[in-house]
C-alpha cells in the first residue's frame, strides 16, 4: 500500500488552513484502553509533546478523546467512529487499542503508545500507517529483581486475562524467563477484574514465593485487591509497570510511562508536519524506572536490600 496519499492529505489541510480566515483543525482520535493513572501519565506526556510542539487541542487541533473504559469490545465501536468523523490521525493507548486499529485501519496513520511492538504480539505483517514506541518487556532485568529480593526464589504466580494480547505475551516471555532459572509459574485466569480475588486466593494456595501483574490491563484495573491477597499471605507483589506500585504492588520495574508518551507524541506531531518517519518508525523506549513501596513491602513480608533501594527511582512510604 502506497502511504503517501494520507500524508499529503494532512499537508493539503496546512496549506488551506493558511489561506482561510477560519482554518479547519485537524482532527485527531485518541483512544485508551481504560481509565487508568498509569495510561494516563502516558497520555500526559503524549498530549504535552503535541502542544510544546504546537499542537494545541481547542485551537488548532481538535482531539476526540475517548476512552473503552475498559470493555474490549467498546474498541471497534470508538474505531469505526473515527473513520466515520474523517479523523486526520489516530493514537492509541494500550496494546489492545493499538491491535485493533492495525487490523481495522488502513489509510489514516496510526500512532501508538504503551503497547508491545506489533512483531512481539504476532502481527505477520506491519501495516505501513502504523507508528510509534514499545515496550521490549527486559524479562531478563526483571527475574534480575525479583532474585535479588527474594534469592531462593522457587515458585510465581501469575493472573493474567488471556483475551488481552499484551498479557498472554508478557506470560510467554516470563514463562520462558522463568523456566531458564528453575524457577515454576503458575497461571490463573481471568476474564474481568470480578475474577482476581478468587485467582489471588488460588494462587496464594500453589505454595508461591512471590505474585507476579505482567502488561495486563484487567489486573491493573483491580491491583489493589492483588495487593490485599499478597499482604494477607505474606507473598510479595511484583509488577512490570513501575507505576503500580503506587496501587499496592511491593515494587515495580519497567518503562518511564511519561517519557513514553511523549516519545510517541513526537512521531505523532512528525506526521501532523508531513515529514513522516521512513525511518524508525516503531521503536523501543529504552528508560527503565524503579519503583519500591516500603509500605506494602512491610504487610507483604518482603525485606528489601539496601543495594536495590540504591537504585531506586522513587520510593512510596
Amino acid at each position: 500500500m502506497n502511504r503517501f496519499p494520507f500524508f499529503l492529505t494532512i499537508a493539503f489541510v496546512f496549506t488551506l488552513a493558511a489561506c482561510q480566515t477560519t482554518p479547519r483543525k485537524i482532527t485527531i482520535g485518541y483512544i485508551q484502553i481504560t481509565q487508568d493513572q498509569v495510561l494516563d501519565a502516558a497520555k500526559s506526556g503524549l498530549f504535552r509533546a503535541l502542544s510544546d510542539s504546537g499542537f494545541v487541542n481547542g485551537q488548532n487541533i481538535n482531539i476526540l478523546d475517548n476512552n473503552a473504559q475498559g470493555d474490549l469490545s467498546m474498541i471497534n465501536t470508538i474505531l469505526q467512529s473515527f473513520i466515520s468523523q474523517n479523523v486526520d490521525l489516530v493514537i492509541t493507548n494500550s496494546t489492545p487499542c493499538m491491535t485493533a486499529a492495525s487490523q481495522t485501519i488502513r489509510t489514516i496513520p496510526i500512532v501508538f503508545t504503551v503497547s508491545f511492538g506489533p512483531e512481539q504480539i504476532g502481527f505477520k505483517t506491519i501495516p505501513e500507517n502504523l507508528y510509534g514506541v514499545f515496550d521490549p518487556l527486559d524479562a531478563s532485568s526483571f527475574v534480575n529483581l525479583m532474585l535479588e529480593c527474594v534469592p531462593d526464589l522457587k515458585r510465581v504466580g501469575i493472573p493474567y486475562n488471556n483475551s488481552e494480547p499484551n498479557a498472554e505475551y508478557s506470560v510467554k516471555v516470563l514463562s520462558k524467563e522463568f523456566g531458564q532459572r528453575g524457577i515454576s509459574l503458575i497461571t490463573a485466569s481471568v476474564t474481568s477484574s470480578n475474577d482476581i480475588l478468587q485467582a489471588g486466593q488460588y494462587l496464594a494456595g500453589q505454595q508461591i514465593d512471590a505474585l507476579v501483574a505482567a502488561a495486563d490491563n484487567t489486573i491493573y484495573m483491580g491491583l489493589s485487591v492483588l495487593a490485599k491477597v499478597a499482604a494477607d499471605h505474606k507473598i510479595p507483589l511484583f509488577v512490570t509497570d513501575p507505576l503500580q506500585a503506587e496501587k499496592g504492588a511491593s515494587i515495580g520495574l519497567g518503562v518511564n510511562y511519561d517519557q513514553w508518551g511523549y516519545l510517541a507524541g513526537l512521531k505523532a506531531v512528525e506526521i501532523l508536519k508531513g515529514r513522516p518517519p521512513t525511518q524508525n518508525k516503531i521503536e523501543p523506549i529504552l528508560k527503565y524506572d524503579l519503583i519500591i513501596n516500603r509500605n506494602a513491602s512491610a504487610q507483604q513480608g518482603l525485606s528489601i536490600p539496601e543495594k536495590v533501594i540504591g537504585k531506586a527511582n522513587r520510593i512510596i512510604n
